[in-house]
Parts: structure tokens; C-alpha cells; sequence
């Protein structure tokens, strides 16, 4: 067995879940999953972004739980115009659209990729040119100044060939990416260990630390401009769904559908647990 981001053989078992094994990387302190599931497709049906059973696995409702980052969303475009005089950006795990509806408000042409077959075709409806599938197996001509993985990156089951991908897709002179993944550098998943509420196989399939997120992009053709950690804001119900999700205990589960009503949905709450890394990096050769 190698590390799939720095190719070392020194590689020791980490914990199960899930009935999943996870691994890690005694060099860049890669947690991974491995084997890798076959068949991630499965995972991303309709269910997921707008679960209306009751399960622990995705959102009760994507859009819905995604309003309360509107702020924080319309700040990261912001940042984004300070780097790049273009106007063009690709969101891969585009989802419903809800952070490009926000981009093309502020005058972006947008276009994304998204594995759900459902949550694609509902950004298309909103005006959005996204594609369904995985970005390594598709080829696209059109060129952008900024690709986006918000919360992605975890998921992939092969991230190096998405980020060739999105290398191939920016333009040479001045194209930037800007991701949001986990950070298991953070004390608090040092702290917390196997026991880390974002280690929820098969969604989150990589780990990663500074030095593995550093080597991946290096890889790639990009370099790191900038890293921080990243807070988020959450409506009750996501967060007592999340608790469901990490503890399984169903108390967790009947608070969440509580808070599931319009009155309670106006109401969200800044977390930041310092396990979230914001990474914004200059494509600076073609791979």
C-alpha cells in the first residue's frame, strides 16, 4: 500500500467506521480510506441533497442549509474579484447552484461540474452551465479565470486526477483555485482523534494536513498564495443533524427535524472549530 498523495510505502491502520478502514501516512499525515468504494455515484442521489426521510447522510434540505453561508460566500467572491480581473469561474461539486446563483448576481458567467445527476440538473434550471459526472473523464474546451471545491476535495476518490483536471481548465496567466476541505492538522481533530465528527466514510474519503494538501497542489501545477482556517454558519437543524450523523444517537435526529421549520431556519450560528482549511492557490505551469 502507498500514500496516494506522497507515494510512501510507510503507511499505518488508523481506526474503522462505517465498515470502513482508514489509513495513515506516517509522512504527510494523509488519513485516507482504503479500498476505495466502486461505486461513489450511489451516494450522491436525489436523498442526499434534499433527504425528506429522516436519514443521517446529507442535507435535509441543500439550499436551505446552505443560506446560512450566504455571507461568508459573497465575502470568498469578493476575495476572489481581487485576484482575478476575469469574470469566468467552474465550481466542481456544483450541487443545486446555490454558490453560483451568488457569483452570477455579482456579474460571473458560471458553469460547474456535479456527480448527482438530480442536483445538476436543478443548477442547470437555474442558469447554470453545469456538467454531470467526473471532471477527469470529460473534456471541456472553454477556459476559466477561477475554479471552486467547496467542501469537495474530502470527497474525491482520486484527487490528483481532478486537480490536473481543474489545472487543464484554467487559463495560463492568471487562473486561481480557491478550495474549502478538512483539515486534520487542527487541534481539535488531533484532539478528538478516530472519534473526529468529519470522519464519516464513504463521503469523506481524504483527510487531509498542511503538508499533504502543500505536496497535492505542488503536483499539480498550482502553488499556495494563501491558507486559513474557514468558519461556517449553521442553521440548529443541520447542526443536530451533523451530531446524528457522528453519534447516531436519535435524539439528535428528532431535534433536528424540530428545528426543521421556517421560524428556526432564520436563525444561524457561526461555528469555528478550526478544522476547516481555506486554500487559495495560482495555477503557475500547465500538467
Amino acid at each position: 500500500m502507498f500514500c496516494p498523495i506522497c507515494q510512501t510505502d510507510k503507511i499505518k491502520y488508523y481506526s474503522s467506521k462505517n465498515d470502513y478502514k482508514l489509513y495513515r501516512c506516517l509522512k504527510c499525515n494523509l488519513v485516507f480510506v482504503w479500498p476505495i468504494p466502486a461505486d461513489l455515484n450511489n451516494i450522491y442521489n436525489k436523498e442526499y441533497f434534499k433527504n425528506e426521510s429522516g436519514g443521517s447522510f446529507g442535507y435535509s434540505d441543500y439550499d436551505r442549509d446552505k443560506e446560512p453561508m450566504r455571507e461568508i460566500f459573497a465575502a470568498y467572491i469578493k476575495r476572489i474579484e481581487n485576484l482575478t480581473a476575469g469574470r469566468n469561474i467552474f465550481d466542481v461539486g456544483a450541487a443545486t447552484g446555490y454558490f453560483l446563483n451568488l457569483a452570477k448576481i455579482q456579474g460571473w458567467r458560471t458553469a460547474g461540474i456535479e456527480i448527482s445527476d438530480y442536483a445538476a440538473k436543478v443548477a442547470r434550471t437555474r442558469g447554470h452551465e453545469v456538467l454531470c459526472g467526473h471532471l477527469p473523464e470529460i473534456k471541456i474546451e472553454d477556459k476559466f479565470d477561477a475554479v471552486t471545491m467547496w467542501d469537495v476535495l474530502e470527497h474525491l476518490d482520486n484527487p490528483e486526477e481532478y486537480l490536473r483536471a481543474v489545472n487543464k481548465i484554467l487559463v495560463s496567466n492568471n487562473g486561481w483555485l480557491i478550495v474549502n476541505t478538512v483539515n486534520r492538522d487542527s487541534l481539535w481533530a488531533r484532539l478528538l482523534g478516530s472519534r473526529w465528527h468529519l470522519i464519516v466514510p464513504p463521503e469523506h474519503l481524504f483527510y487531509y494536513s498542511r503538508k499533504s494538501l502543500k505536496i497535492l497542489l505542488e503536483r499539480t501545477g498550482f502553488e499556495i498564495k494563501e491558507t486559513r482556517s474557514a468558519g461556517k454558519k449553521f442553521s440548529l437543524s443541520y447542526i443536530f443533524k451533523t451530531l446524528h450523523h457522528w453519534q447516531k444517537l436519535e435524539i439528535w435526529r428528532q431535534l433536528s427535524e424540530y428545528f426543521d421549520k421556517p421560524l428556526w431556519r432564520k436563525f444561524s450560528f457561526p461555528i469555528n472549530l478550526r478544522d476547516n482549511i481555506l486554500v487559495i492557490a495560482k495555477k503557475i505551469k500547465n500538467v
